[in-house]
């Protein structure tokens, strides 16, 4: 009996390992580029981006090692059926609940790992990918801006010059173009010969210089001053992402932050989904693992390639009523507690029926 449970635990550890190492490079590639985007306007160094896309794999590893236990028991027991061993082990009188068994080991352990990765390992990296912003444009404010190559001001604000110079925490500047790409509103330009901006008051001044826009009725608007001052709308973290949001904070952080809100408000329902999900989402890959079992089982194909994408389809499937019952929690329809307790009970449903079909039909699919 161990020997049998050794080579189960093996095979499930294999492909799990190797789809772990193609998906992890993969989503965290895809997703590291998406967030680096936000991190571009600051000019971040090397090794700020290597820590960003560690960071990023770190708040994905939950989702990538549950998705990467799925496909690992539905290769392993696709193998294992297609090879006729699962045969051979039933001929030598092995029964479901033996195979069951090395299987509730291996989701168990997965449920541990998964457990700390979402609870502890996530909302850290959350936390310090929004820290190191934080810190990129405090730096951005102390140092003058770049010459001769174009910076984002906010989302609405583009700035090129010639000459940049700081002085008294004011950066003065020489041949500005200042292009303004609003989604609504009017769109267009300034050039200017000099210029100031203050980043404490938040206000832009332009010294003689023209602009030139264009509405949404596509009426062209051309002025030219001697001295326009504006302030710009660009929302900076003192204003706006200096607050941590419920993901990004620690678990002791959340728990004070839900006695402090009121019963029945947007907030308290937002704050007690988090408070659930960080006990719950772990629990999925057990009810995964299981899933990948059965599925393999009843599924007839020896193409790998057709096995891979049912097995993508039904983890999206999984994951996409997760998220719907996640949802009614988080809009108050449902409490958040028994938005997820409904769930499980629902997927518990589902595998009782699949291990009662395959008890009665056992030598139908192997």
């Amino acid at each position: 009996m161990k020997i049998f449970w050794k080579y189960h635990l093996r095979e499930y550890t294999f492909y799990t390992f190797s789809f772990f190492l193609i998906f992890s490079a993969i989503i965290t590639l895809v997703q590291g580029i998406i967030k680096l985007q936000d991190f571009l306007n600051f000019n971040p160094p090397f090794n700020v981006i290597f820590q960003l896309f560690i960071l990023v794999f770190f708040q994905l590893l939950s989702f990538i090692y549950s998705l990467s236990v799925f496909m690992g028991v539905l290769f392993a027991i696709h193998r294992l059926k297609y090879e006729r061993e699962v045969l051979a082990f039933c001929s030598l009188g092995f029964s479901l609940e033996d195979f069951m068994k090395p299987l509730l080991i291996f989701s168990l352990i997965s449920l541990i790992i998964t457990f700390l990765a979402h609870f502890f390992l996530s909302p850290w990296s959350k936390r310090r990918v929004k820290e190191i912003q934080i810190e990129l444009v405090k730096a951005q404010a102390e140092k003058s801006f770049p010459e001769k190559r174009p910076i984002a001001l906010g989302k609405d604000y583009y700035l090129y010059v010639r000459k940049s110079d700081l002085k008294d925490k004011a950066h003065y500047f020489k041949n500005i173009f200042l292009l303004k790409r609003e989604k609504e509103g009017k769109k267009g330009f300034f050039i200017a010969q000099e210029g100031s901006y203050s980043p404490k008051e938040n206000i832009f001044i332009l010294i003689k210089g023209w602009g030139i826009f264009r509405d949404p009725q596509n009426n062209i608007e051309v002025l030219k001053f001697g001295d326009y001052k504006f302030k710009l709308n660009t929302k900076t973290f003192e204003e706006e992402k200096l607050y941590f949001k419920r993901g990004e904070k620690s678990f002791t952080e959340l728990k004070e932050e839900i006695e402090k809100l009121k019963p029945g408000t947007s907030s308290y329902f937002k704050y007690f989904n988090e408070y659930y999900q960080r006990f719950f989402f772990p629990l999925s890959v057990l009810f995964l693992a299981f899933q990948a079992f059965f599925l393999s089982i009843y599924l007839k194909t020896s193409y790998r390639f057709l096995l891979f994408f049912i097995g993508i389809a039904a983890f999206l499937i999984f994951f996409i009523f997760y998220n719907f019952f996640s949802s009614l929690g988080e809009n108050g329809k449902i409490f958040p507690l028994w938005s997820f307790v409904i769930f499980y009970f629902l997927i518990s449903i589902s595998l009782v029926f699949q291990y009662v079909g395959l008890k009665r039909k056992r030598e139908l699919y192997l």
